[in-house]
């Protein structure tokens, strides 16, 4: 691209470029990291052990465990970002009207997509009871009241086999979670403003040493990366100019973790290895997009970008499905046919996923922006 393309571009202009073009690879790595093939489990049998197939393993943890693991982080910290970006102040007329905005954006989403999950898998308990269905959950036509309740929030108060405190759509945990930042946006923008980025390292340091720790709706990954994109949000900061020049130094950084991470997965640093990789996966994320759109090499793509959600809200259950049938279809013992189905199984959910948003955004566009919260 000429010089004058990179002229016209303002600084704003290039952060927002790089929010936009993200969303649709982070969720890309969302459907990869769901295609997890180490506890595939149909009528009650467990269809393979993973560590048997040493070069998958590593594929497997290479872009699970390396390549992706800074997606939901990146998800809470623009989240933190927009919510605050441009805001005057934060009156209780603001965050009132900040509320109503997410209703729609969160909230009428989360309730459609984790209701269309239970439907669907009451339905698949009914008449694939016998072939592609787990057999250890509770059936949906057995469930109280309370059962149902539940499944919004947290299914293993459900099925307690579920070690994962989350809604029966899965990757809704993230929106489940960021309701309740947004409820308390007021305490994080107290934080912020009180302590500026002293209570990002604080929530930072809670964070590293408990990077697990995870309640129904409130965890310390979620706490801690909403507050630090709050703080750029908050003071009016552009962290794609504050990231982009560390891009060759967290480059070399990132190379050189990558061996850490193969030697230190299974051992007692695990935890803080995992935590570094994630903030240096972050701003490698931001300033690399950042450096290709600037000089013109990556653009944004509306179809990309506005489908996104409609990929993650969907995929989760179409996923499992498609990996049972593969399974029993051609009954995987290879490294290279394991490797195969967990490239093809998550392209194939992307492709149906961008087909079926184009289909329902061009004959269906007033239900389709309901079901995707306006986006």
């Amino acid at each position: 691209m000429d010089k004058d393309y990179l002229y016209k571009m303002s600084a704003d202009e290039l952060q927002s470029k790089t929010i936009d073009f993200l969303r649709f690879p982070l969720i890309v790595g969302v459907v990869f990291i769901h295609t997890d093939f180490s506890d595939i489990v149909m009528t009650g049998v467990k269809q393979t052990t993973v560590e048997n197939y040493p070069l998958f393993y590593h594929f497997f943890i290479l872009v699970s465990k390396i390549i992706f693991n800074a997606r939901v982080p990146l998800f809470f910290f623009f989240a933190g970002f927009l919510f605050f970006y441009k805001t005057a102040g934060f009156s209780m007329e603001i965050y009132l009207q900040k509320l109503k905005n997410r209703v729609r954006s969160l909230l009428i989403p989360y309730v459609f997509w984790n209701l269309l999950v239970i439907l669907f898998l009451m339905l698949a308990q009914t008449f694939l009871s016998g072939s592609l269905v787990s057999g250890r959950n509770k059936l949906i036509t057995d469930y109280s009241f309370l059962d149902w309740l539940w499944s919004f929030w947290d299914t293993s108060q459900v099925n307690p086999h579920l070690k994962k405190t989350l809604p029966i759509n899965s990757p809704f945990w993230f929106i489940r979670d960021l309701m309740v930042l947004v409820l308390l946006s007021p305490l994080v923008y107290f934080l912020i403003k009180k302590l500026k980025a002293y209570a990002v390292v604080i929530l930072g340091l809670i964070w590293f040493f408990n990077p697990y720790f995870y309640w129904p709706g409130l965890s310390t990954v979620s706490f801690f990366f909403f507050a630090a994109g709050a703080y750029f949000g908050v003071f009016r900061k552009n962290f794609v100019s504050m990231m982009k020049p560390l891009l060759p130094v967290v480059v070399l950084l990132y190379l050189l973790l990558i061996f850490v991470i193969f030697y230190t997965i299974d051992s007692k640093w695990w935890d803080y290895v995992y935590c570094v990789s994630v903030c240096l996966g972050l701003v490698l994320a931001v300033s690399l997009t950042a450096e290709c759109i600037q000089k013109g090499k990556w653009h944004v793509s509306r179809l990309l970008t506005n489908a996104a959600f409609f990929i993650f809200a969907y995929h989760r259950i179409p996923l499992v499905f498609v990996i049972k049938f593969l399974f029993k279809l051609v009954r995987p013992q290879s490294d290279l046919m394991l490797l195969f189905l967990y490239l093809f199984a998550p392209i194939l959910i992307i492709v149906l996923g961008l087909l079926s948003y184009s289909f329902l955004k061009q004959w269906f566009p007033r239900f389709t922006a309901i079901i995707c919260g306006g986006r």
